[in-house]
């Protein structure tokens, strides 16, 4: 019991699609025991803004593995068309992005929702310097990770 409630993520590779300010996709990666470094990209097909945000984002357990919260931070790009009556402009915005919201693994799949409090660095479309946006994703496990119960077994009965 100590083992399943010590970990908080049931996979080491997952890429699926993120639906917020518009549709994406996220792919997410384990890189060390509670830690998992996630890449978004929506490209603005509908919103208009295209962004991409880099996070390393550490997990909690609650009950177990398969159900996390988490929280973490990262940077972000942002680009938004600006038109006038003459022109049309890309502005391109970079900086902080952070994380928090909860994550459930059924199977092979992961369901997690988060809010991303965004605090932009440079000149912007707005000029804002503070935006928040939430996603739900929902992502395909490429990788699981290995149980605990059967690791357990394999060292008992030697077949490693």
């Amino acid at each position: 019991m100590i083992s399943v409630v010590a970990t908080a993520q049931k996979y080491n590779t997952l890429a699926g699609i993120r639906i917020a300010d518009d549709f994406g996709i996220s792919f997410a990666q384990r890189v060390a025991k509670k830690t998992t470094v996630e890449l978004n990209h929506q490209p603005g097909t509908f919103a208009g803004r295209e962004l991409t945000s880099m996070l390393a984002k550490q997990h909690y357990p609650l009950l177990t593995k398969r159900i996390n919260f988490f929280m973490g931070a990262g940077l972000y790009t942002r680009k938004a068309i600006e038109t006038n009556s003459e022109t049309t402009i890309a502005v391109r915005t970079n900086g902080l992005a952070m994380t928090f919201g909860a994550e459930i693994s059924l199977g092979r799949l992961s369901i997690s929702t988060d809010y991303q409090p965004l605090v932009t660095f440079n000149k912007n479309d707005s000029n804002q310097r503070f935006y928040t946006t939430s996603g739900l994703s929902l992502r395909y496990i490429l990788v699981p990770r290995a149980s605990s119960t059967k690791k357990f077994f394999r060292k008992l009965f030697g077949k490693d």
